[in-house]
């Protein structure tokens, strides 16, 4: 779902993950936002992780994506003020894909 809304395909290996991530296109506003959603995406997953493991605590698929959405939306906000352009940018390309 995450990688849909960066418009990429997901790679089921590390080093091809890698290595797509490395050769995102030079389009600030969409590789920001990719490389943001991969860097959310990895440290939501270390999280369930460690909840499922320590704490007998899960959640479901569509859970698991609405705080990772939410966490990106704010990320982005956060760039309003000092980087409008790329604000707009990054926020429009997010919520252009219906979840």
């Amino acid at each position: 779902m995450i990688a849909r809304r960066c418009r990429i395909t997901p790679r089921r290996a590390w080093d091809e993950t890698v290595t797509q991530m490395q050769a995102l296109l030079p389009q600030k506003a969409k590789r920001l936002l990719t490389l943001l959603s991969w860097q959310e995406t990895l440290y939501w997953i270390q999280n369930e992780r460690n909840s499922r493991m320590h704490t007998n605590t899960f959640r479901s698929v569509d859970a698991f994506f609405t705080i990772i959405h939410r966490q990106i939306r704010n990320k982005t906000q956060s760039f309003r003020d000092s980087k409008p352009t790329l604000y707009s940018a990054m926020f429009q390309r997010w919520i252009d894909i219906a979840p």
